[in-house]
């Protein structure tokens, strides 16, 4: 008997087996269901090496510590313990040592830290080299820091930074004082409201969060700004913008008026200028949303505003300022007893700069995430970077 020859319909028949073989692989490892999303995967940071000073190498006698061969029961009982309060979060955790090691671990002494990250369900358990600078200190009577940080989830961090302490230089020093002075002066210029960049404040179309001079002017409200979609304003309650503004405000029942009265002011004020080689967007770090002091100069400057008196009328059109009619985008109206007015118009009659900031958030958190939806921010002549409010409301907000 011969050679066995398949015959031709044993290749169509081998060829659909395979292709089923296939399907069945890809269904048993692939995603259940369609558009399910690829699960968590944990990264590294990595640092330039930059960050890291030369160290001063390791004492006499002194040799690297092993790796740790197992998590340790204290954290063992730590990451359990959170598993049994927050089932719905977390399902389950794992341990692993940190290699290979940094290039740092070969200059300085260190020892094996515990800690932990959670990335989607699961605990990540690890052991990460420490420097030892109390040991440091002792040996050689030298003073390193170190940093890590903790604002991406799903991120492990290595040390981010190593460096010796030192005295300040005389440029340091001075920078270090305007940029104390800066402060000062910028929460001068709005007294009473405490500082609020506005971060963490998400606002909606029906409660606008107004800013002034980084203050936070709608604690002061008592009834909120708001989005009027009709005209696609922002209105805000007149009495207290306008005191905050430095103005009077008057009510006319009868004719359904309402004046401010704005006097002249002349202030001494201190303003940040750029130093030479620098022009105000550089001015601005994108993470503090400070000015860096290293970068401009302080300089005293005279700021005075002109007399203004605003009249205006409910559901009227038109303004009356000093005496002259100006026409109104969007009129006064009457909410919740109050009188809300368009807070672009008034702000820029005292020269104020007004930005508004809409749906998009543009604050990063320090968890990574967005925020700062529906506010309005206000700086007056007498703010210290007037000429220049911010960088992320220059780039990224609207001007309104």
């Amino acid at each position: 008997m011969g050679e066995w020859e398949p015959m031709k319909g044993d290749h169509t028949r081998r060829a659909r087996w395979l292709a089923w073989l296939m399907l069945a692989a890809l269904l048993v490892h692939g995603p259940v269901g369609a558009g399910a999303e690829e699960p968590l995967q944990p990264e590294v940071a990595e640092y330039p090496a930059e960050n890291y000073e030369p160290g001063p190498g390791w004492p006499e006698g002194w040799t690297p510590p092993p790796p740790p061969e197992g998590m340790s029961e204290q954290m063992r009982a730590e990451v359990e313990q959170a598993l049994r309060d927050n089932p719905d979060m977390y399902d389950r955790y794992d341990w692993w040592v940190w290699d290979p090691l940094p290039a740092w671990t070969q200059e300085y002494p260190w020892y094996w830290e515990e800690d932990w990250m959670v990335c989607g369900t699961t605990i990540h358990v690890y052991a990460y080299p420490k420097p030892d600078t109390r040991l440091i200190r002792e040996v050689y009577g030298r003073s390193y820091g170190w940093s890590r940080l903790y604002w991406k989830p799903c991120r492990y961090e290595p040390i981010n930074s190593l460096t010796e302490a030192r005295g300040l230089t005389e440029e340091e020093k001075l920078a270090e004082g305007r940029g104390i002075e800066y402060e000062y002066w910028m929460d001068k210029s709005h007294p009473g409201l405490g500082r609020d960049y506005g971060y963490r404040h998400n606002g909606s179309p029906e409660e606008i969060f107004v800013f002034f001079n980084f203050g936070n002017a709608s604690s002061h409200f008592d009834t909120p700004a708001y989005l009027d979609t009709t005209v696609n304003r922002v209105r805000v309650p007149i009495r207290f913008i306008s005191e905050m503004m430095g103005a009077e405000v008057t009510w006319d029942q009868a004719g359904r008026r309402v004046t401010i009265h704005f006097p002249a002011v002349t202030r001494e004020v201190v303003k940040a200028v750029p130093a030479p080689g620098y022009d105000y967007p550089d001015l601005i770090h994108p993470e503090t949303h400070l000015p860096d002091p290293y970068l401009y100069l302080l300089q005293e400057q005279t700021v005075s505003v002109p007399e203004r008196t605003i009249v205006l009328t409910i559901d009227h059109p038109v303004a009356v300022v000093d005496g002259h009619e100006v026409a109104l985008d969007a009129p006064p109206v009457i909410r919740n007893d109050r009188t809300m007015v368009p807070v672009r118009f008034i702000a820029e009659q005292m020269g104020a700069k007004v930005y508004w900031v809409g749906a998009e958030p543009i604050y990063r958190l320090d968890d990574g995430t967005m925020s700062g939806r529906y506010q309005v921010h206000i700086f007056t002549p007498f703010f210290p970077l007037y000429e220049y409010p911010s960088w992320y409301l220059e780039n990224r907000a609207v001007r309104y």
